[in-house]
C-alpha cells in the first residue's frame, strides 16, 4: 500500500508542478517525487482531452475556424499555466544575448522578460495560431495531435531523467535528483510504446513522419543544451516541448496540404 500511496503522491506532484489542475497538495519529499516524471505525460492527456472536447463543442455551437483555432491554442496554455512557454521565453532571451555560457544560465534564472523573449513569444504564438487556422480538425486529427501532446511530455521527461543537468540546482535538477531514474525511464518508455501504437493505428504514415520529427527535435535540443548551456534545465525542457508541439502542428498542416 505504501508503494501505491507514493505513486499516487508522485502523480499529484506532477500535476501540481506541470499543470494548473486543482489537485490536493502533498509534500515534495523524495519518496513523493520518485515517480513524478513518470506522470508528466498525464498532463498531455488532459490537453488532448480538451482538444477533443473543444472539437465537439465547436461543432455543436457552429463555431467558426478562427475561434476554434483560438480555443485550440488557449486550452493547453490554460491547463499548463504556460509553464513551458515561460521556459521558451527564457531560452529565447538567453540565446539572443550571445553571451557566455555562464551569463546565459544567469539569464535563464532572471524572472524578468526581455525584449527578445517578448518578440519570440509573439512570433511563436502567431505561428501556432496560423497552423491551427490551416489544419482541418476532424476527430482523427484531434486524436493525433492529442497524442502529440503526450509524446512531447514523454520525451521531455526522459531528457530530465537521463540527460546531464546544466546545474545542480533548479527544478529540473531537483526532479532529476529525486527521481528513481530506472523506474521513471521504464514508465516513460511504456508511455512511449503506447503512444506510438496509437499514432500508427490512426495513420501509419503520419506516425512515421511524426516520430522522425520528434527524434530530430530531440537531437537538436540535446545538442543545443550541451553546446550552449552545458546541459539541460527546466527552461530548456520547456523550450523543447514548445518547439516540438509547433513542429508537430506544422507537420500535420503540410501532410494535409499534400493530401498524404
Amino acid at each position: 500500500m505504501s508503494i501505491l500511496r507514493n505513486m499516487f503522491n508522485s502523480m499529484l506532484v506532477a500535476l501540481a508542478m506541470y499543470s494548473k489542475l486543482p489537485v490536493p497538495q502533498v509534500d515534495w519529499q523524495k519518496k513523493n517525487m520518485a515517480y513524478a516524471l513518470a506522470f508528466f505525460p498525464l498532463v498531455g492527456v488532459f490537453c488532448g482531452g480538451w482538444l477533443l472536447l473543444w472539437h465537439y463543442l465547436a461543432a455543436f455551437l457552429s463555431i467558426d475556424n478562427f475561434m476554434w483555432s483560438v480555443g485550440a491554442l488557449l486550452g493547453p496554455l490554460i491547463i499548463t499555466g504556460g509553464i513551458h512557454l515561460d521556459g521558451f521565453c527564457d531560452v529565447t532571451d538567453a540565446l539572443s544575448s550571445w553571451q557566455t555560457r555562464e551569463r546565459r544560465l544567469e539569464i535563464l534564472k532572471d524572472s524578468h522578460i526581455g525584449a527578445f523573449a517578448l518578440i519570440g513569444c509573439c512570433c511563436y504564438l502567431l505561428a501556432y495560431l496560423a497552423c491551427w487556422t490551416e489544419i482541418q480538425p476532424d476527430v482523427q486529427t484531434c486524436l493525433f495531435i492529442g497524442l502529440g501532446y503526450v509524446l512531447c511530455r514523454i520525451l521531455s521527461g526522459l531528457s530530465i531523467a537521463n540527460l546531464r543537468c546544466a546545474k545542480t540546482s533548479g527544478l529540473a535538477a531537483t526532479f532529476a535528483s529525486n527521481a528513481d531514474k530506472r523506474g521513471v525511464t521504464a514508465f516513460l518508455l511504456v508511455w512511449l510504446v503506447g503512444v506510438a501504437a496509437g499514432l500508427f493505428y490512426l495513420n501509419w504514415l503520419w506516425a512515421f513522419c511524426g516520430l522522425m520529427v520528434a527524434v530530430a527535435c530531440f537531437i537538436y535540443y540535446r545538442w543545443l543544451s550541451y553546446s550552449h548551456f552545458g546541459g539541460i534545465n527546466g527552461d530548456l525542457a520547456g523550450w523543447f516541448l514548445q518547439i516540438l508541439e509547433l513542429a508537430w502542428l506544422l507537420m500535420i498542416f503540410l501532410l494535409q496540404r499534400l493530401a498524404i
